[in-house]
């Protein structure tokens, strides 16, 4: 399924060649900085030191100590996207294992020739309600239904082929539709913009209940800072149901993939803030930009961009400068990605607010990422994140699977504050080591950048507690932050969903070509979540400090499974790793606005 092996000479060549475009250190890549200083992390097991970065600046950490200077232009990809040279054709099974072989990306780029198989139907059948105060355990039945209730089981959803590494920006992208319900089938389209018109570019196709599909897609990637009229994908389905976005959707072929999961359009916001990683350059000697991508719902939107950093001009859009803002008109299914300018600086603390009952999606992204700033390897990061006002208060912070079970691997971890005077609680177990003390105050805008590890027993999962919302991402960091010449996987980013927003059910995609697959489960301490109707194990999870909540990290199989709590919301992000790759998303989440006042 994967490059694991070095024992062909064809394979190590390929893997070399990935290896060098992503930012393989031995040739000396340097991190870089801001225009001004920052408190370095070290990333050493067990010394690990938090950095705050306040609203006013965006710094970069080098968690090496040292320090470079910043560049002030970026570099233009030097490819040609292409549209693939399949046209899709509409999946007639519940999903989709793309059988391509490796190709060097230093080529022109082909198509996986999709196979759609057929998975078995799960059987399981549990009750939604739930008796948990203070949580969202709802999955509505009809369309009506999830216009008014909170949750990302929607039936209208906006996607984008978001700008990537130039070695993999059009390869497969994908779209993949969860089925949620206990007992009624799915009819889902999907649309692209030709002029005005919504067009079906796949389906209309039938997704049988608690099963999955997946729709290869023509490459419409962005790239840098560009307005892109009528370029993001519309899904419509006419029960709720869950998305998901690959890209792409072959890891093997690749080594540069990420997925997302996709918010529908009645849990989509009006106020957004970018958290997200920083830029760099990658050992091709190739500017990687850290950027984000919004996607209008509705005709005659405002976007006003009030950028933290310098933002690079493109294709409609201006040059920004630091907490100066600029508008941008947009209509339905039209596409803006701002880029920043600057090497060493990062998207996060850009604010994307539209005008009233004009909602947007908002995605972060980094072309491909170095985490560290200074380890190989690099890889494709994007998640679309919450509107400010999904943010919470109360967080159990899993995190990413381990991969070195006997002296796990750290992992980095953003948090943003959404306003001023907000106290932050942090506990974990002891042994968990690199979190940025007990309590920490932040103002609005400023963020903090840590990585966490622990021993074996307790790799590293702690609780979050804050008086105003806040934003957590994980991510998975380079392979060889690991050790030296290690291989196995490589940065992935996932928001992590706040207790309150936890669901009762999930449909969720295992691809077939990751190697290693895992389901990171948070439950409440006693509860029983079953895969495919079989229970976790207890033996398997390892409660997190005082908190009443408890981790699992289970190996998964390839194909769709349904997670079910029955009467006990939890939290399951799907990761998957293999040579030089990995991807992650949150598979579902609730959507109530808990955090309406937004300063």
């Amino acid at each position: 399924m994967s490059l694991t092996s070095r024992s062909s000479l064809l394979l190590v060549g390929l893997a070399l060649t990935l290896s060098t475009a992503c930012g393989d250190d031995t040739t000396g890549t340097e991190s870089t900085a801001g225009t001004t200083d920052s408190a370095t992390t070290d990333t050493t097991a067990g010394t690990s030191n938090a950095t705050t970065m306040d609203s006013t600046t965006n710094t970069s950490t080098d968690p090496s100590g040292t320090e470079s200077d910043t560049m002030g232009s970026t570099s233009d990809p030097s490819t040609d996207p292409t549209d693939p040279s399949t046209d899709p054709t509409d999946p007639t099974t519940d999903s989709t294992d793309p059988t391509t072989d490796s190709t060097d990306p230093t080529t022109d780029s082909t198509d996986p020739t999709t196979d759609p198989t057929t998975d078995t139907d799960p059987t399981t059948d549990t009750d939604t309600e739930t008796d948990t105060e203070g949580l969202i355990a709802e999955i509505p039945e009809t369309c009506m239904e999830a216009e008014n209730t909170t949750g990302t089981v929607g039936c209208v959803f906006y996607a984008v082929d978001m700008d990537a590494h130039d070695l993999a920006e059009t390869l497969q992208y994908a779209i993949s539709i969860a089925n949620v319900q206990l007992n009624q089938d799915a009819n889902v389209v999907i649309e692209q913009k030709v002029g005005n018109t919504w067009q079906p570019v796949a389906g209309p196709a039938v997704v049988g209940a608690l099963n999955l599909q997946t729709f290869p897609l023509p490459d419409k990637h962005t790239d840098d800072s560009q307005f892109a009229p009528g370029n993001a994908y519309r899904i419509t389905a006419d029960v709720p149901v869950i998305a998901y976005q690959f890209n792409p959707i072959d890891g093997q072929s690749s080594f540069l993939s990420d997925a997302s999961m996709l918010y529908p359009v009645p849990a989509l916001d009006t106020v957004n803030d970018v958290v997200a990683w920083t830029s760099m350059m990658d050992n091709t000697n190739t500017f990687q930009h850290s950027y984000a991508t919004v996607v209008a719902a509705k005709d005659g939107t405002t976007v006003t961009v009030t950028p933290s950093v310098a933002t690079a001009a493109g294709n409609g859009v201006p040059a920004g400068q630091p907490g100066v803002p600029f508008d941008i008109q947009m209509n339905e299914g039209d596409v803006l990605s701002v880029a920043v300018q600057s090497l060493g600086t990062s998207m996060t603390g850009t604010r994307f607010e539209s005008n009233d009952d004009h909602p947007i999606s908002l995605f972060a992204g980094q072309e491909c990422a170095l985490i560290p700033a200074d380890t190989c390897c690099c890889d494709h990061m994007q998640e679309q994140l919450s509107g400010v006002r999904l943010w919470g208060k109360n967080f159990i912070a899993a995190r990413q699977p381990v991969r070195n079970p006997a002296a796990p691997e750290n992992v980095l971890w953003q948090v943003y504050s959404a306003g001023d005077d907000n106290t932050i609680q942090f506990t974990a177990d002891p042994g968990v080591v690199g979190l940025p003390g007990n309590m920490v105050n932040l103002n609005k805008g400023d963020h903090l950048e840590f990585y966490v590890t622990g021993p074996a027993n307790e790799p590293g999962d702690f609780w979050i507690q804050s008086d105003k919302a806040i934003a957590v991402v994980n991510y998975m960091t380079g392979s060889e932050n690991i050790s030296p010449g290690n291989t196995t996987g490589d940065p992935a980013a996932a928001q992590t969903p706040p207790l309150e927003q936890f669901l009762p059910r999930y449909v969720v995609l295992v691809p077939g070509t990751w190697v290693n697959d895992v389901a990171v489960v948070t439950r409440m301490a006693g509860a029983t979540v079953t895969i495919d109707g079989v229970p976790i194990n207890d033996a398997d999870f390892n409660p997190v400090a005082a908190s009443d909540w408890e981790v699992a990290r289970v190996s998964i199989p390839d194909g769709v499974h349904v997670l079910d709590g029955a009467d006990d919301p939890f939290g399951v992000v799907i990761v998957g790793y293999d040579q030089w790759d990995s991807y992650a998303y949150v598979g579902g989440v609730g959507t109530e606005i808990i955090n309406p006042v937004i300063e």
